[in-house]
């Protein structure tokens, strides 16, 4: 039982959130009063982005997710919502400061979506806004790896199982599982997500942004932490800002 428990981290979104908001104090050029999160899924960052004072958008398509999150909405009355939208062309009817994907969980299968999705969000990013990237690039070839992690929210636990595995290493397919198994009070429940990526390298990715004209490169770094770089078997994070 052990051995299965060592496999577990638990995912500190207080500590994520405080390096949200450095990375925002050191590259961000405009205030940031709204936050989006492209493919949103449970939203484990909303509450605390709210509990900030930060206004919340996510984006998901998945409606079993939805469900879920907005049932944390309006048990805590907080100032969100979750849109039904697809991350690779979207429009929202407000403009939004600061935009992030956690966990790797950008669906684009080929170049011509990434530029879509990179203009659908330079359209609703203010100038000067930036977009972070968790996991979605590969600093490194052996990036790709599961990893299982618990989180408690108030009575609810969640224990969240992300495995990515290739379809076909050569063209960079690969798709990513994502399992929520949520125990809250008596009711367990089991949610699951799949979805189809391409995997770019960081440098590719990078200078797919700059081609656009509306993106350049402000900063990457690893696990959540301000003062480390990307590295090895970490969780890094890529960090672009909108022209």
């Amino acid at each position: 039982k052990n051995g299965v428990l060592a496999t577990f981290a638990f995912r500190d979104i207080r500590q994520e959130v405080n390096f949200i908001e450095d990375v925002i104090k050191l590259h961000s050029q405009v205030p940031v009063k709204t936050f989006l999160e492209l493919a949103s899924g449970n939203s484990p960052h909303m509450i605390e982005l709210c509990h900030r004072g930060y206004q919340y958008v996510g984006i998901e398509l998945d409606k079993e997710m939805i469900r879920f999150a907005e049932d944390k909405i309006s048990e805590t009355h907080i100032p969100a919502k979750v849109v039904e939208a697809d991350m690779r062309r979207f429009s929202l009817p407000e403009h939004v400061d600061c935009a992030a994907v956690f966990l790797g969980s950008l669906y684009v299968q080929n170049d011509e979506e990434l530029s879509s999705h990179l203009h659908s969000v330079a359209s609703t990013l203010r100038s000067g806004g930036l977009y972070i990237l968790d996991e979605v690039v590969e600093f490194f070839s052996e990036d790709v790896h599961q990893q299982t992690w618990d989180m408690q929210e108030g009575d609810i636990r969640i224990t969240t199982t992300y495995a990515p595995s290739y379809l076909d290493e050569k063209s960079k397919l690969m798709t990513g599982k994502i399992t929520l198994d949520v125990t809250d009070g008596q009711k367990k429940f089991r949610l699951e997500h799949t979805e189809v990526k391409k995997v770019y390298s960081a440098s590719d990715f990078i200078q797919q942004a700059e081609r656009t004209k509306e993106w350049e490169f402000a900063g990457s770094y690893s696990d959540f932490d301000i003062h480390s770089d990307p590295k090895e078997k970490a969780r890094n994070i890529l960090v672009l800002r909108r022209k």
